[in-house]
């Protein structure tokens, strides 16, 4: 199938899950279609491509489903593909069946990966897609696929952005640190890729640009990816974390600082873990992904200098809180970016049951361990509203004087935030603002035009920035 008039400008694998029926309902909201939709189980694929209506995020997760797709252990073949006229396509994809994945990126513009784990999935999906000479976002995808796909010979793209105008900027951390202006995290386009499948995401009430993407063919053009490698985009981590997890403090360093030396960041709440999301999870905890109780400290990595905490009054969270301590690759790489001297991060859970889990996995192999991480995060949340919040402080000068500010997010779970940065990313893609290679969201996506995405997103029941008086005490009533 080649691509031409009426062809779905976005594929989403992984449509189902609680990622995925996200990613969905915004494109639609925005739109973007028709889409070509696509998972294990043709059924719940169906459902969703009939309904005009991705629901709520958190469905999936509530009845059962992962929060991605599912697809690595599905059996279904995927001769299956529905499609009406100007409608969305149904297609059913056992990501083990090579040549039915093949079919499925063929004549899409995009990809969107939302089906997991992704720690097994690995390049798995974005080496089909690039085959099929289409462009590739990855709700998560770290390292690991980072280190596969550059070592099959893909460019690590120029850590330049460009705006809608196509001007090239430099990339983050230069200047005001990494702010380069409204550009490619959604906020409306005329130029190239818009097409038949216009996309202004959200918030994109009207800049307008006419734009230069590097893949444009003409005024109206897509920019659609060579198949021999050339001018075919690859956007990693664009998710919640990784991703956002590094596109707010990004955002919140370019807020009247001068230089920043210190960032806290606490990361968590009440949310549920799906199966998908929490066999990533596990994975990361030994997978290079990040180093349990470590920090930054003096620009450099600590190991072991921190300690779980129990029972923390922590700043923007309700009631006390326990805390797990860790360093991850990103914030190791936005330390390094942004000139920090210190960093600490914590994951934060809002109840006993579910870090007590995390204490018996290094017991447990990887399945048993996700199984237990599920299990204790729905009693976690059972009864309770969930919520799920990103808290950073950070600490610098301004005009010679000592500054300390504070940027919180909270959303209903972390998934819808997940969904958000998908979308800007993809949007950024089709319309030609993200130059050819490889690239992670945090390095592609304007750190300021994602915070005001996010200003307008009713998932978002919280964001603002504050500054802080004094710096936060908190008390601690035991170590575990």
């Amino acid at each position: 199938m080649r691509a031409g008039r009426g062809a779905p400008a976005i594929a989403v694998l992984g449509c189902y899950g609680a990622v995925g029926r996200s990613v969905v309902r915004r494109l639609r909201e925005a739109g973007t279609g028709p889409l070509r939709l696509g998972g294990r189980d043709l059924d719940r694929v169906r459902a969703l491509a009939g309904t005009g209506s991705g629901g709520p995020a958190g469905a999936e997760a509530a009845t059962g489903g992962a929060a991605t797709g599912e697809a690595v252990t599905g059996t279904a073949g995927a001769g299956a593909v529905e499609a009406r006229a100007g409608a969305d396509e149904a297609v059913a994809v056992d990501l083990r069946d090579a040549a039915a994945l093949a079919a499925f990126c063929e004549g899409c513009h995009v990809v969107v990966n939302c089906a997991g784990p992704s720690s097994r999935i690995l390049d798995t999906v974005a080496r089909a897609a690039l085959a099929a000479g289409a462009h590739y976002v990855d709700v998560a995808g770290d390292a690991a696929v980072r280190d596969r796909l550059t070592a099959a010979g893909l460019p690590t793209g120029s850590a330049a952005r460009r705006d809608p105008a196509g001007h090239g900027s430099d990339g983050p951390g230069s200047g005001d640190h990494g702010s380069d202006g409204p550009e490619s995290a959604g906020r409306g386009s005329d130029g190239p890729g818009s097409g038949d499948h216009g996309f202004d995401g959200p918030g994109s009430a009207g800049r307008g640009s006419t734009g230069h993407g590097s893949e444009g063919r003409g005024s109206r053009g897509r920019g659609r990816a060579g198949r021999d490698g050339s001018g075919r985009v690859v956007v990693l981590s664009a998710g919640m974390m990784p991703g956002l997890s590094a596109l707010l403090p990004r955002h919140l360093a370019g807020q009247g600082f001068d230089r920043v030396d210190r960032l806290t960041a606490h990361v968590g709440g009440v949310d549920r873990f799906t199966p998908a999301a929490a066999l990533d999870y596990v994975a990361s905890l030994s997978g290079g992904y990040a180093t349990p109780l470590a920090v930054w400290r003096g620009h450099q990595v600590i190991p072991r200098a921190s300690r779980p905490r129990r029972g923390v009054e922590l700043p923007h969270f309700p009631g006390r809180v326990n805390a797990y301590p860790y360093l991850s690759a990103e914030a190791e790489r936005l330390a390094r970016s942004l000139g920090f001297a210190e960093v600490e991060w914590s994951s934060v859970f809002d109840g006993e049951l579910t870090l007590a889990a995390l204490a018996r996995l290094h017991d447990l192999d990887a399945d048993t361990a996700a199984g237990e991480l599920v299990r204790t995060s729905r009693l976690e949340a059972f009864g309770r509203t969930p919520y799920f919040q990103m808290v950073f402080r950070m600490e610098g000068e301004a005009a010679g004087r000592p500054v300390a500010r504070t940027l919180v997010a909270r959303a209903a779970d972390s998934y819808e935030l997940s969904a958000a940065v998908a979308v800007l990313a993809a949007g950024a893609v089709l319309r030609g603002l993200v130059r050819p290679g490889l690239h992670d969201a945090a390095d592609v996506l304007d750190a300021g035009a994602v915070f005001q995405a996010l200003l307008d997103d009713p998932a978002v029941t919280r964001l603002e920035v504050v500054d802080d008086v004094s710096p936060a005490v908190e008390v601690e009533e035991g170590v575990l």
